[in-house]
């Protein structure tokens, strides 16, 4: 069943009892998150005034559970303007995980309530009276003004759910965005499989006219499997990808086919396991009625176990990524920047758990030998492992330095870890029942990944340090 049908059925549901409508609320909301980008744009604009009209009716902790769910970097807009119209604890997932410019982040503070305009603040302070947004944008390479040809006969390319590419590093950007890709490669698109090397003719005339051998893979969100695009690489004829060593910005032809194959793989796992966190918490919330203490207390089992394999999923996903990508050891991505962002993404979980931490940077100009969001994805799981282990008002605080040619990420071990040695907090069996068994899983997992970068994960006595290579331009 096609997404728009799937939106019409659930829209044309009888939902007069108040548990009836607080599931079609659910239902509404996942399928708008998941699908809302491609809809057709009258049958979106019921779907999100209905969802919107029934947000009052339904209980606090289901669409708490409903944010946490949907959560993602690019989630549509009007959705996440709904949810910022509801209470800071509600909307606060969704800010954490949305990437805005700020533009974007304007937009939202515009409709959002008293308490989450504060928290929008916070992690995106308004521009000074007079001065303008400054919007973030992805880099776009010299080589992109309209007059110039493609450098190599290689160009890098970018598009979103519809297919229209909407970047472009290596060619003249003006030319190809917009162009197509749905339209030229029907099945691949519709099936969400990678192709390589299909000859393709975007434009007639100038430097990037005539034929290219086009390659893409599909690209889905992290957290809910969404589908969110292609990315890839298109050459002429002939030219051959980037060698390794010609740096993180270099045109390449993406990934191998047997990473896409995981990435699917991982993409069909995401989306049963989110289904089944959802069942279980409405069973345990007793949202569809009255249970027995037995059933909800298997459900909460069953949704703690599921997130526990959800969480393993991701890092599957990251672990592709980690085993695919370059690890450039002459660019990399600025250590100082990388924080900054970091802070700003850990600002929710830090208010929710009730803890604070502070950032310290040592040298501002070390770079990691890791791709931007492989290198943030990384970091970013550490840190969250680490806070949600926190006790309320604990204070914490992360050191990045340099220690010979990696880059030390230093954090506070929480309080309540601090009585485990090493082999104790990394054994799943030592740590059954103990409130520090999801961070014990959580650190094995980062252990594990920093092992593909190229890093380690270090246990001290009162702080857990993270390990990852530095680029070699570094000044030592």
């Amino acid at each position: 069943m096609r997404f728009d049908d799937r939106l019409s059925t659930v829209l044309g549901l009888t939902a007069e009892a108040p548990r009836d409508r607080a599931v079609q609320w659910r239902q509404l909301v996942e399928l708008v998150a998941r699908g809302g980008g491609g809809s057709d744009p009258a049958l979106l604009a019921k779907a999100l005034e209905r969802i919107a009209t029934l947000r009052t009716e339904v209980p606090d902790a289901v669409r708490a559970s409903a944010a946490r769910a949907i959560a993602s970097p690019d989630l549509p807009a009007g959705l996440l303007a709904i949810f910022a119209a509801d209470r800071a604890d509600i909307a606060a997932p969704l800010l954490a995980a949305v990437e805005l410019d700020a533009a974007g982040w304007a937009e939202v503070r515009s409709g959002a309530s008293s308490e989450v305009r504060a928290l929008v603040d916070s992690i995106s302070p308004p521009p000074q009276a007079g001065g303008d947004l400054q919007v973030r944008a992805r880099p776009v390479a010299a080589t992109a003004s309209p007059g110039d040809p493609p450098e190599r006969g290689i160009f890098r390319w970018e598009c979103g759910s519809s297919g229209e590419i909407d970047w472009v590093e290596g060619a003249p950007r003006a030319a190809l965005v917009g162009f197509s890709l749905a339209r030229e490669l029907r099945r691949p698109f519709a099936d969400r499989v990678p192709f390589r090397d299909e000859t393709l003719v975007a434009v007639n005339a100038g430097s990037a006219a005539g034929p290219w051998l086009w390659t893409g893979e599909p690209r889905f969100e992290a957290a809910s499997g969404r589908f969110v695009g292609y990315a890839g690489a298109a050459r002429r004829e002939g030219a051959t990808a980037a060698r390794p060593d010609e740096g993180a910005n270099a045109a390449s032809i993406p990934p191998s086919l047997d990473s896409a194959a995981l990435r699917e793989l991982i993409h069909e796992l995401r989306t049963p396991l989110t289904a089944i966190i959802g069942f279980g918490e409405i069973i345990e919330g007793q949202y569809l009625g009255p249970a027995h203490r037995a059933y909800r207390d298997r459900a909460g089992e069953i949704v703690r176990q599921a997130r526990r394999l959800l969480s393993g999923v991701e890092e599957l996903d990251l672990a592709a990524k980690l085993g695919s990508v370059s690890r450039d050891s002459s660019a990399g991505t600025p250590t100082g920047p990388l924080l900054d962002e970091l802070e700003r993404r850990l600002a929710p979980t830090l208010a929710e758990r009730g803890a604070a931490m502070k950032i310290e940077v040592r040298r501002p100009t070390d770079r990691l030998a890791l791709e931007a969001g492989v290198a943030d994805r990384l970091v970013r799981r550490f840190a969250e492992s680490v806070i949600t282990a926190s006790t309320e008002g604990e204070q914490l605080d992360l050191i990045a330095d340099r220690t010979g040619s990696l880059i030390s990420l230093s954090l506070s071990r929480p309080l309540a870890s601090r009585e485990l040695t090493e082999d104790q907090l990394l054994n799943p069996e030592a740590l059954q029942g103990s409130d520090v068994l999801g961070l014990g899983f959580s650190l094995r997992l980062v252990r594990g990944l920093a092992a593909i970068a190229g890093g380690g994960l270090e246990v001290a006595a009162e702080r857990f340090v993270l390990l990852l290579p530095a680029a070699s331009t570094t000044n030592s």
